[in-house]
């Protein structure tokens, strides 16, 4: 996972929601059910995958084949066989965002071998509006690679088509979300039409560094990149301290962003995914 240092960042404050909503959206409860088994996973992976596969789920019931569809087509699978989860299900909530959620877990047998059961009641909300073909953004990285070991540094480069706000994003490996930008030592989130922000600028005072949660020896993370054309901000809340305390999946983490996302009107935002891979 990424971590800024050195100092780490101190982020602050409460889930900050836009003053503004976009038109009143439809809004559903469902209730699913997912299990995984635990065969080649610890407990936690196999019932955050569980989730995982819940949400997914979840989602697709409420937003329609079209989107189910399109998970199947983005299902992946790298080679300890864990799923994408995160690029799975930003991409696949483009119309349909879990933004409230009740999950409960249990473990049963089956020929011996452990499974995970996920039960999820969720709230799914079915984005309106259309979004515009001329506004985009793009990430790259340096070093460009989607491979990396634990320790390296990356930098950051964005590019937006139009004049707006950015708010940069890290999707970890272990379900919880963090924020590159703003930070307590980049806190500009505006970028120019064509203009690379590249982050961290030399003389910044942090680096972008590369970790994996306790116990892992490889993992899957995401860059989310987020260009509005209005100043808000995802906030995370964190203790009273110098250390940076990512969102945690039960409280914060995706549920949480998707409800800042929902509140940001399609046609005034843009956003795109980097997937990599973290390795001892």
């Amino acid at each position: 996972m990424t971590r800024p240092t050195p100092g780490r960042v101190a982020l602050v404050g409460l889930l900050l929601l836009a003053s503004w909503a976009s038109a009143a959206a439809e809004t559903r409860t469902v209730e699913v059910t997912a299990e995984v088994h635990g065969l080649g996973r610890t407990p936690e992976q196999a019932r955050h995958e569980a989730l995982q596969r819940a949400r997914d789920l979840a989602v697709a019931e409420v937003a329609g084949i079209h989107i189910a569809a399109q998970q199947l087509r983005l299902k992946s699978v790298t080679t300890d066989s864990m799923r994408d989860d995160f690029s799975y299900l930003v991409h696949t909530t483009t119309q349909g965002r879990i933004v409230n959620e009740q999950v409960s877990f249990s473990t049963r047998l089956k020929d011996d071998m452990p499974v995970y059961l996920a039960a999820l009641r969720a709230e799914v909300v079915l984005e309106e509006g259309h979004r515009d073909p001329g506004f985009s953004v793009e990430l790259a990285t340096r070093p460009d690679s989607h491979t990396y070991r634990r320790g390296e540094t990356l930098t950051l480069e964005i590019t937006s088509s139009r004049e707006c706000y950015l708010t940069v994003l890290n999707l970890h490996a272990d379900g919880q979300v963090s924020r590159l930008l703003p930070n307590r030592y980049a806190t500009n989130q505006f970028a120019a039409a064509g203009d690379k922000l590249v982050l961290p600028a030399p003389g910044q005072g942090f680096e972008i560094r590369v970790d994996l949660p306790d116990g892992r020896r490889r993992g899957r993370e995401h860059l989310l990149v987020v260009a509005t054309l209005d100043p808000v901000t995802f906030e995370i809340p964190t203790e009273p301290s110098d250390e940076l305390v990512p969102a945690s999946e039960s409280s914060m983490g995706l549920t949480a962003l998707n409800q800042w996302l929902v509140r940001i009107p399609v046609e005034r935002r843009t956003e795109t995914l980097w997937n990599y891979e973290v390795v001892e």
